[in-house]
């Protein structure tokens, strides 16, 4: 009985409304919010594919917006219109949740960049290498030594130095869901600057930042298009969702209801208005943030969602290709469905199986992780929920 007690002490958070506390996330928050993010993002790379609302991901188009109301008054369509439309929004999650995790835990950092950088790779690229290499290996059987040589080889060594976004036609991989490998990389490659700015000139730096990088990249776009470079696929595109992750990590930021409405507004607005949309990422996490935190005591106790959180990384390696072998059998509405779940369900498995068996086992157990963390503080081994090892936010093998 006592221990039942104590249990239900661990895993309890008081219900406390959004607006009357600054954002302060733990181990265990990041790991949920990683689990919805990747859910999203999963169902979004199958719909997207069948869908005919595919959404304003990385350019503002016209007319879609009017396509996917069309398409959600249809019972049949509207899941599938829904996801394709709306499930990228995922991704801004994941951005944020990197900002955050390295403004908590690499903000007094004395190593180099030079080190910094190699720490990041060491963590990341045995992960990638688990599903890229076998890939590649597949590939090369299916196309042939020679164009695998000449053309995907050559995709690989861009995308995995982190430049294919700033090379002419490069930005999108073979696998599409990997365009965020070379951008986090890129992104781990800007942080120092990022931490000296917000240093040398608070939250109003940030603020500047974010601005000057829809600005810039609003300019550039029509510039750059007949090169089929989109800076929305780089950092500097996506700087007001970074600047908020680092905001958010250093300053006390309490969500009231108007801003709840406002991000609400500029996220349905801005697929209907282009001087919008690039603020949408960045109103799209600040509505996932009040969302979490009014349902955090529910969603905090989700062994499904925690275990999805640690194998994000893994899923999103995974569910570009096992998408494109699935997609050709869903001619109907009805198979669109089936299929979708079959291709989360199938991603979800496999990543689950190479966690356990090459990585470390992602065990979520009933109160783990559930204390928060005191503000400034490393989170603990136990806070983690990682069986005595420290992993941060954004140096988990299990997530980006």
């Amino acid at each position: 009985m006592l221990s039942r007690l104590r249990r239900k002490d661990l895993t309890a958070v008081p219900r406390v409304s959004f607006a009357a506390q600054a954002i302060e996330l733990d181990g265990r928050d990041t790991i949920i919010l990683k689990g919805v993010a990747i859910s999203l993002i999963v169902l979004h790379n199958f719909f997207h594919a069948v869908s005919p609302a595919e959404g304003n991901e990385f350019a503002f188009h016209p007319g879609d917006f009017a396509v996917f109301l069309d398409a959600v008054r249809h019972p049949s369509l509207a899941i599938q219109a829904m996801f394709s439309f709306f499930g990228y929004l995922g991704v801004p999650i994941f951005i944020f949740l990197s900002a955050y995790g390295l403004a908590k835990s690499h903000w007094e950092d004395e190593a180099s960049w030079t080190a910094f950088l190699l720490g990041r790779i060491r963590k990341l690229f045995p992960v990638f290498g688990l599903v890229i290499l076998p890939w590649m290996l597949g590939e090369a059987v299916h196309v042939g030594v020679h164009t695998f040589a000449t053309s995907v080889v050559p995709q690989i060594a861009l995308m995995l130095s982190g430049v294919s976004p700033l090379v002419p036609g490069g930005g999108m991989p073979p696998v599409g869901p990997w365009w965020f490998i070379p951008f986090i990389l890129e992104f781990y490659a800007l942080f120092f600057a990022l931490r000296w700015l917000t240093k040398e000139f608070g939250w109003a730096g940030l603020v500047v930042l974010a601005l000057a990088g829809v600005a810039i990249s609003s300019v550039a776009e029509p510039v750059l298009a007949p090169w089929k470079i989109n800076l929305y696929e780089t950092p500097l595109g996506r700087l007001p969702t970074l600047c908020l992750g680092i905001g958010v990590a250093r300053y006390p930021l309490r969500v009231k209801t108007p801003l709840v409405v406002l991000a609400g507004a500029v996220l349905l607005l801005g697929n209907e208005f282009r001087s919008l949309w690039p603020f949408t990422f960045t109103a799209a996490s600040v509505l996932a943030l009040w969302g979490y935190m009014e349902l955090r005591g529910l969603l905090r106790e989700s062994r499904t969602l925690a275990r999805l959180g640690r194998y994000s990384i893994l899923i999103f390696l995974l569910n570009g290709i096992v998408r494109d072998d699935l997609v050709r059998f869903a001619r109907t509405p009805l198979l669109q469905l089936l299929f979708g779940g079959i291709s989360a369900a199938a991603t979800i498995t496999l990543a689950a199986m190479i966690q356990e068996r090459f990585l470390q086992p992602a065990t979520v157990q009933r109160g783990e992780g559930q204390g928060p963390s005191t503000k400034g503080q490393e989170p603990t081994a136990k806070e983690q929920g990682t069986g005595g090892r420290v992993i941060h936010p954004t140096t988990s093998p299990a997530g980006l």
